[in-house]
């Protein structure tokens, strides 16, 4: 299903005419999942997909190409910015005539859903994902930025986020070949140019692709994301022949690779159940970098008639060719213990309907039990104004564990083992300072609001009560006086951090997140 009231097609090209999802693992073949039209104005991998296709279903030598190879592949993904065609919202793209709109029928970017599931076309794909378990999955778009000679350009998940097994898979294996094969094509290509308002002339980094990205949420599953961005300014018939291309390259590729990428995914995942710590967060790691071969049109600045002020243009009869840095490694930035157990009260249905739609194994806890728990206090996060992707998504989320011995009634809650293949996928989506958690996608914005307060004029007293059993909290009261003017004089921010303090206060509900670890 989709936004839009249309469905959503696969096409599932397998020679041994097995087409049930859950089943095609036991045919012993490499499956990659092909996703078009995610961003419908750029509509390349559309057309180099269909192409294909009937080249594949109508010759018989590209037909032993699946031999080893299930082929999977859905021809429109965002149906509603289909439907909605015209000339010109593709401002800095040559060709085609007309093409569809990048926000789905709720205006929403696909790309930027993977893992909040707003619409029901990534509501369908998380589901169609879990079953068909891609050992690849390719999504086809057309770059804005930079100006430069290629028409290829090619993303991958990042390899330190794969993990060591399939990290090195890619790196080392899956990307040198693909790259060799294209230029044995004489469609040289380059690593996706993370540059825009600039030139790449000084080197340019990976793109950091965290799980609402497709490349990152693949990530999640150990399965290999890739990207390719073909050009913007190149023309649309040689933009969707390069495309085609890559699609040809990477079914050779897989063939020679397949043993081997699945071997690694096994052993990636063997390796995740054992770890009693994972990353969560991660960064730039720039004191590392690779050289990149890079081809480029001279850039230079001249004064724009339109604005009168200095403007970045590109000479194309000028073609420079120098080694440039390219940032590619990522460092760990937050690392989290890994609990035996979450504990997911059944209140949050949303939560607990994507966790199902990825896989995540749970059971009802059914009968009153009584256990040590860590209940996470949210101390700060940074929220900004304006909305991203129909969120006022958090940022630099930071908590502070709580111990409790809390009794949980039967029938309210699930319990999740964290001893699964999916452990990766609920610790990044469960850890409130994940950068793509859950909470910071606003599923639990319910526990930043205070339900309880006061009266000042009956609080009062008690408060007065309170410093004369507390001489701690008295001292403590009297020195913030003594440091905060502002403090000192506002008799109503006084009465609050006493409050507060005082048994009246929700402090198993206010600032909680509502799931609890079970260490």
């Amino acid at each position: 299903d989709t936004d839009a009231g249309k469905s959503l097609h696969l096409i599932i090209l397998n020679k041994e005419r097995n087409f049930s999802l859950e089943k095609l693992h036991t045919d012993n073949k490499l499956i990659l999942l092909v996703n078009n039209g995610i961003h419908p104005g750029e509509p390349d991998g559309i057309d180099a997909s269909m192409i294909y296709t009937r080249e594949l279903l109508s010759n018989a030598d590209a037909k032993n190409k699946l031999d080893d190879i299930i082929l999977a592949i859905i021809p429109f993904y965002n149906v509603g910015g289909a439907i909605n065609r015209n000339c010109c919202s593709r401002a800095n793209q040559n060709g085609p005539e007309s093409y569809g709109f990048r926000g789905n029928s709720r205006n929403l970017d696909l790309n930027r859903d993977f893992i909040k599931c707003d619409s029901k076309n990534t509501q369908s794909f998380n589901q169609l994902f879990t079953s068909l378990d891609p050992d690849i999955y390719l999504e086809t778009h057309v770059t804005n930025g930079a100006d430069y000679p290629y028409t290829m350009t090619y993303l991958v998940s990042q390899p330190d986020k794969l993990g060591k097994h399939l990290g090195a898979t890619v790196r080392d294996e899956l990307s040198p070949l693909l790259f060799d094969i294209m230029k044995k094509k004489q469609d040289e290509m380059i690593p996706y140019v993370n540059v825009h308002g600039g030139s790449p002339e000084h080197g340019f980094s990976a793109f950091y692709d965290s799980p609402r990205y497709s490349t990152g949420y693949t990530a999640l599953h150990h399965s290999i994301g890739m990207l390719t961005e073909t050009h913007m300014l190149k023309p649309f018939d040689k933009r969707v022949e390069s495309t085609k291309r890559f699609l040809e390259s990477l079914l050779d590729a897989s063939t020679q690779l397949k043993d081997h990428i699945i071997a690694a995914r096994e052993e990636q995942l063997k390796t995740d159940r054992t770890l009693s710590e994972m990353h969560i967060d991660w960064e730039l790691d720039s004191s590392l970098a690779e050289e990149l071969v890079f081809k480029g049109y001279q850039a230079y600045k001249d004064t724009s008639s339109v604005t009168g002020q200095p403007q970045l243009y590109y000479n194309k009869d000028s073609i420079w060719t120098k080694p440039i840095p390219y940032y590619n490694a990522m460092k760990p930035k937050k690392t989290i213990s890994v609990p035996s157990y979450y504990c997911v009260p059944k209140a949050w249905s949303e939560v607990i309907d994507r966790l199902t739609w990825n896989g995540v194994k749970m059971k009802p806890l059914e009968h009153d039990t009584t256990m040590d728990v860590v209940a996470y206090e949210i101390l700060e996060t940074q929220t900004p104004k304006n909305p991203y992707e129909g969120h006022y998504i958090h940022r630099n989320t930071s908590v502070e564990k709580q111990y409790w011995l809390h009794t949980i009634l039967g029938g309210t809650h699930y319990l999740i083992d964290t001893d699964q293949d999916k452990k990766r996928f609920i610790l990044e989506t469960l850890e409130p300072e994940a950068p793509d958690s859950y909470f910071n996608w606003n599923f639990f914005d319910e526990v930043l609001m205070q339900k309880e307060w006061f009266s000042s004029y009956i609080f009062d007293r008690e408060a007065e009560k309170l410093l004369e059993s507390d001489s701690s909290l008295a001292r403590t009261f009297e020195e913030m006086k003594a440091k905060d003017s502002i403090f000192a004089n506002d008799a109503f921010s006084q009465l609050y951090f006493l409050y507060r303090n005082s048994d009246h206060y929700e402090r198993n509900k206010h600032n909680i997140y509502p799931i609890l670890r079970i260490e």
